[in-house]
């Protein structure tokens, strides 16, 4: 004859509460990032076209309507942000202030960012825009004089 013997009734209680304990404290996801890299640049016209060498990876985009109003770019600053799902990262610029926040990721290979620029004379840009991956997008800040703050951005 065989006997079988089973654990008390409360120890399976106290190891089925115990799972969901254990399972409720492991986050649902991990968090949502991105790195961003961020160049800042000025704008104008002069006699002889020039764009800094720093500038390289966004030369092409600069050659072309509506950059090329100007055909000398100034290398001013450059930033790397680790951007968090909805967090305000302040971007530090040579001319004003800026600050990047992550919306979201769209289809695992673009980002949703919110970028707002302040001249620091109180004309303030804030644009939400999509960025695909590897991908460059300048925002500007007008200047007097046909001149031109610029920041562009590409994530990863």
């Amino acid at each position: 004859m065989r006997v079988r013997l089973r654990p008390p009734r409360s120890l399976w209680i106290s190891a089925a509460l115990a799972a969901a304990v254990l399972v409720g404290a492991a986050p649902a996801r991990a968090d949502v990032a991105t790195e961003c890299e961020f160049l800042e640049m000025s704008g104008k016209v002069g006699d002889k076209p020039s764009i800094d060498p720093e500038l390289a990876p966004v030369e092409k985009k600069l050659k072309k309507p509506p950059f090329s109003t100007w055909n000398q770019f100034k290398f001013l600053s450059h930033a790397q942000k680790s951007l968090q799902k909805k967090k305000l990262e302040p971007i530090n610029l040579k001319i004003g202030t800026a600050s990047a926040t992550l919306v979201e990721i769209v289809d695992k290979s673009k980002v949703r960012l919110t970028v707002t620029m302040d001249d620091g004379k109180g004309k303030q840009l804030n644009n939400t825009t999509t960025v695909e991956a590897g991908d460059h997008v300048i925002f500007v800040t007008p200047l007097p004089n046909n001149e031109g703050h610029l920041l562009s951005l590409t994530c990863k």
